[in-house]
C-alpha cells in the first residue's frame, strides 16, 4: 500500500476544504453586503400578489404531495432584514423571522413586508444558507418569477450534465428510462418553484456529474477521495439537511458502475471503495457544518455574543426525537411520499417488479455477487437517513427523494451489470457442444 498517496490525498483534501470555507464565507458576506433589502421586499410582495408561495399556509399540492415554501420564506426574511452591526457577524448569524402558531412563516413574512409591527428575529445560524449567494443578488435586481426561471435553468443544465456523464455507464436507453422514472417519482418537475431547494439539488447534480465523469475516465478511489469530501462540503453550504443520504448514494453508485461494468475491480472491491467515497462525502458534509459553527463560536467571542451548538435542535432531529425510535419508520414514510405523487405509485411498483425480475435472472445466471454488492450501496445512505430519522419524518416532503433515486438507479444498474457480465450457463454450454458434435458426426 502506497501511504504517500494517502498523505497527498489528505493534504489535498484539507487544502481544498480550507479554500472552500474561505470562498463560501467571502461570497456570502459579499451577497449580504450588496443586497438591496427594499428591492427584495418589493419583489417578494409582488410574488405574494401573484400567489407564488402557494396557499395561505405556504403550500402547493401535486396530487396529495405537498410542496412547502417554508425554507423559502424563512430565507427571504433574512434577505429583507436591514443591515446592522458588523457585516460578517450578521452573515454568520443569518437573522430570520421568528414565527408563532397559528401564523405560518410565510404569513409572518408577508406581515413584515406589509409593515405590520411585531416582527421578531432570531439567529438562524445553524445552517450556512449558501443559497443567498444566488437569491439575494437576483431579487435585488429581478422579480421572484425570474429567480424561479433561473432555478429551472440550473436544474435543466445540471440534469443534462448528469445524463451526459452517465451515458458510458448505462447507455442512452438507460439514461432515458432513468430520467423518465425519476421525473414521475420525485418533485424534480416542479421544484424550481422553490429556489432554495432547486439551488441545493442543482449543486447535488453538479457534484454527481463531476465525480461520475472522473470515475468514467478511470480515477481510483484514492484520487476521488478529495473530490467526494469537497462535494459533500459544498453541498452542505446550500442544503438544509434534506438529502445528504441521496448525495452519498449517487456518488457511490457512479463509482461502482464505472468500475463494475468493465471489470476494473472485483464487485467486492468496488463496493468497499464506493462505500469509502460515500463516507467521505458525508464526512465533508459534516466538516462544513462544523466549520460554520466554529466560525459562529469565534465570532461570538469577538463580538461578545457567544452562541454554541444547538443541542436542542440536533437532539430532536436524531433517531425518534422526543419519541421512541422505530427502525425504518422514516423509510416507510418516504415511500408513502412517493405514492402521493400522481404517477409515483405505479412507477415505483413497476420499477420494483423490474428489479425483482432482474434479481431472479441474476440467480439463474449465477451473478448474485455483483447484484448483492450493488444493493449494498444503499446500506450506508439508509444508515445516514436513520440516524436523523426524526428530521427525515418532519421534512418527508423533501427528504423522500432518496427512495426513488435508489430504486431506479439500482434497477438500471442491475440491468447494466447483468448485460455486461452474463456468462453462458455451464450445463447449457455443454449441451450445445454435444449437439454440435452429434451433427458433425
Amino acid at each position: 500500500m502506497n501511504f504517500s498517496l494517502f498523505q497527498k490525498a489528505i493534504l489535498r483534501t484539507l487544502r481544498s476544504f480550507v479554500i472552500l470555507v474561505a470562498i463560501a464565507l467571502a461570497t456570502l458576506c459579499l451577497a449580504d453586503w450588496l443586497r438591496n433589502p427594499q428591492a427584495i421586499g418589493r419583489h417578494v410582495a409582488e410574488a405574494f400578489a401573484e400567489q407564488r408561495f402557494g396557499d395561505s399556509g405556504g403550500y402547493e399540492w401535486t396530487g396529495t404531495h405537498t410542496t412547502s415554501h417554508f425554507s423559502e420564506c424563512i430565507g427571504l426574511s433574512t434577505a429583507i432584514h436591514p443591515a446592522e452591526g458588523n457585516a460578517i457577524w450578521q452573515t454568520l448569524l443569518s437573522p430570520a423571522l421568528l414565527w408563532q402558531a397559528p401564523t405560518p412563516i410565510c404569513g409572518s413574512l408577508k406581515q413584515a413586508i406589509d409593515g405590520q409591527p411585531g416582527s421578531i428575529y432570531f439567529a438562524y445560524s445553524r445552517y450556512w444558507h449558501g443559497y443567498r449567494v444566488i437569491t439575494e443578488p437576483m431579487l435585488s435586481l429581478f422579480s421572484y418569477g425570474m429567480l424561479q426561471s433561473l432555478c429551472g435553468g440550473l436544474l435543466l443544465a445540471t440534469g443534462f450534465a448528469v445524463a451526459w456523464t452517465l451515458r458510458p455507464l448505462i447507455g442512452a436507453i438507460g439514461v432515458v428510462v432513468s430520467a423518465a422514472l425519476l421525473l414521475v417519482t420525485t418533485d424534480l418537475p416542479f421544484v424550481a418553484s422553490v429556489p432554495t431547494h432547486a439551488i441545493s439539488l442543482a449543486t447535488l447534480l453538479l457534484g454527481w456529474a463531476f465525480l461520475a465523469s472522473r470515475a468514467v475516465r478511470g480515477s481510483d478511489a484514492v484520487t476521488l477521495s478529495s473530490s467526494a469530501f469537497v462535494i459533500g462540503a459544498l453541498y452542505n453550504f446550500f442544503d438544509f439537511l434534506y438529502n445528504p443520504d441521496l448525495l452519498a448514494f449517487v456518488l457511490g453508485w457512479s463509482f461502482f458502475m464505472a468500475n463494475g461494468l468493465n471489470g476494473r475491480l472485483s464487485p467486492r472491491s468496488a463496493l468497499l471503495q464506493s462505500v469509502l467515497i460515500q463516507m467521505l462525502a458525508i464526512a465533508g458534509y459534516m466538516a462544513m457544518w462544523a466549520a460554520k459553527w466554529l466560525l459562529v463560536w469565534g465570532g461570538g467571542q469577538i463580538f461578545g455574543s457567544a452562541i454554541w451548538f444547538p443541542a436542542q435542535d440536533f437532539g430532536r432531529w436524531l433517531g425518534g426525537g422526543e419519541q421512541a425510535y422505530v427502525p425504518l419508520r422514516a423509510m416507510v414514510a418516504l415511500v408513502g411520499e412517493v405514492m402521493k405523487l400522481p404517477f409515483g405509485g405505479p412507477a415505483l411498483v413497476a420499477c420494483g417488479v423490474c428489479f425483482l425480475a432482474l434479481f431472479l435472472v441474476a440467480i439463474r445466471l449465477r451473478q448474485m455477487v455483483p447484484l448483492a454488492c450493488l444493493i449494498g450501496l444503499c446500506l450506508f445512505p439508509i444508515a445516514t437517513l436513520e440516524v436523523k430519522a426524526n428530521h427525515t419524518l418532519m421534512h418527508a416532503a423533501f427528504t423522500f427523494r432518496f427512495v426513488p433515486f435508489a430504486l431506479v438507479l439500482t434497477t438500471i444498474g442491475a440491468a447494466g451489470l447483468l448485460r455486461a457480465k452474463a456468462p453462458p450457463i455451464p450445463h447449457e454450454t455443454e449441451s450445445r457442444q454435444q449437439r454440435t458434435t452429434a451433427r458433425t458426426t
